[in-house]
């Protein structure tokens, strides 16, 4: 008899422990679906981060340019007016 009470306590725990391990396993899933969700959500950020970064460095250069060639202009300008200035002045 106490051998009989004692194998229905065992089976009652291992019922509980499978119960719990079958909790257990699906938490996980679960866990592991939120990972792949939140890994994908990095992913498109790291992704947008670099498409701003790319855009912005295009903006850079492109104001490089602008700059390079408003200052050409500017003393080509300023060059030019000289010149005239001079054949205006020149006795």
């Amino acid at each position: 008899m106490i051998e009989e009470s004692r194998i229905v306590k065992l089976e009652s725990d291992v019922h509980h422990l499978q119960a719990d391990v079958t909790e257990i396993k699906g938490e996980l899933k679960l866990l592991r679906t939120d990972f792949v969700k939140f890994t994908i959500a990095v992913a498109k950020e790291f992704g947008s981060v670099h498409t701003s970064v790319e855009s912005l460095r295009t903006a850079i250069e492109r104001t490089k340019l602008w700059m390079v060639a408003t200052g050409l202009g500017m003393i080509l300008s300023v060059w030019g007016a000289a010149v005239a200035l001079a054949r205006i002045l020149k006795p």
